[in-house]
């Protein structure tokens, strides 16, 4: 089998349902090589509606053009054993989880694309056509930036190999994109610090630091932290939005802060949204067990709950939607009774855009649910919100306004 057949196989397995998490972590690899991949993989995946449980939103979703995505892949080279119509009824949704334990190591998480958003309380009618939207607002690959110890800053999106050694670690970015730190076993006289900074446009960072923890960085986020952990416990501070995979250590707990708030933990897996323009900070937790301390507040949460950081209280709810939480990291837009404030607050930020302006007051109020491949353009993002009869976009530059139908 040739090696674009081979890729081929994998995408169909990839839209069935069906791939291995040793083929998926090799797709993403793939996907990841080259734009043209990458371009090649959305506009295959892109093409595929996800079926949903609910009769009323299938029956609110815009049919897409399958046959097209289908083609694609067999002038790829798809096996003939797999030439058939293309099989829309296995195709169901991915959780985040599923693509959480297939893609350690990976830079971006790629998923699936639903092509429709409906308004909660208002259904959707004859799909709009978007003519004020001159021009394309694409989000960047990485326009991240390392800033070392001495005050030196490395560019993220073309480093390679070997960027720097701080003390007896030393720094580097392999060829996932993945920004590693090894090493650091001397006797460090003081801690060395660096700050990876991903400002508004650029894509989801990935970095592993010197005790094994993983972090993940969205848009118009940092992260500072030790390059070795010489003291008693590990901590970082952090803006913006986070995930975190800790490894596990007895002696030191491991402490991510954000002004006065600290979320303590000894090993796991959690969220923190901290962005300064929303009104709360929000730590989710997926795995094990973390304390959340405000000012004299402090809360213990498990494994699906969020605590919802106040001034100084904490308050915790349960149940959360965790899959809407982690949307980011596996490269979506989850909306669930999303506020449009929100909605293009994610948006700015994605796409490196202006403050949204709204022209009435009860436009702020209105609720989507859907979701969407972040990697499409921002005009697509407001075409399909443009569907649902509710809204319409104007757009001038990198300013949108919202205005009611």
């Amino acid at each position: 089998m040739s090696e674009s057949s081979h890729i081929a196989t994998l995408i169909y397995r990839h839209l069935t349902n069906e791939l291995a998490p040793p083929e998926q972590v090799e797709l993403e690899s793939w996907v990841q090589q080259s734009e043209e991949n990458k371009i090649f993989f959305h506009e295959v995946s892109d093409a595929v509606y996800v079926l949903k449980e609910s009769t009323a939103r299938q029956e609110r979703m815009q049919a897409v053009d399958v046959h097209r995505a289908w083609e694609k892949l067999r002038a790829l080279g798809l096996p003939e054993d797999m030439q058939e119509e293309a099989p829309a009824t296995k195709i169901v949704r991915f959780t985040w989880w599923r693509y959480a334990a297939a893609a350690v190591g990976l830079l971006l998480m790629v998923s699936f694309v639903i092509y429709y958003f409906v308004r909660s309380n208002k259904p959707a009618t004859v799909p709009v056509v978007v003519q004020n939207i001159q021009q394309e607002v694409k989000p960047r690959t990485q326009a991240a930036y390392l800033t070392l110890d001495n005050g030196q800053t490395i560019l993220l999106d073309s480093a390679t190999g070997l960027l720097a050694t701080q003390g007896s670690t030393q720094v580097a970015k392999d060829q996932d994109g993945v920004l590693r730190y090894t090493g650091g076993k001397g006797k460090e006289q003081k801690l060395i610090y660096n700050t990876v900074t991903v400002p508004r446009g650029s894509d989801v960072v990935y970095l592993q630091l010197a005790d094994g923890s993983k972090v993940w960085l969205n848009a118009e986020s940092s992260i500072r932290y030790p390059v070795a952990f010489i003291e008693e416990e590990r901590r970082v501070e952090i803006t913006g939005e986070a995930y975190f995979e800790v490894s596990r250590s007895l002696k030191k707990r491991f402490i991510v802060s954000n002004g006065g708030m600290n979320v303590v933990v000894l090993g796991t897996r959690f969220n923190v949204n901290a962005y300064a323009n929303e009104a709360n900070i929000k730590v989710t937790l997926l795995e094990g067990s973390v304390k959340v301390q405000l000012a004299k507040a402090e809360r213990l949460i498990k494994p699906g709950q969020q605590a919802v950081l106040s001034e100084a209280s904490i308050d915790v709810l349960n149940d959360v939607d965790l899959e809407q939480v982690m949307a980011w990291k596996e490269g979506k837009f989850v909306f669930s009774n999303t506020n449009i404030q929100l909605i293009m607050r994610q948006m700015e930020r994605w796409y490196d855009l202006e403050p949204t302006r709204y022209e009435s007051k009860t436009v702020k109020q209105w609720e989507f649910n859907g979701e969407i491949s972040r990697y499409n353009n921002a005009s697509k993002v407001l075409q399909l919100l443009e569907k649902t009869g509710s809204v319409k976009f104007t757009v001038e530059g990198k300013k949108i306004t919202v205005k009611p139908l």
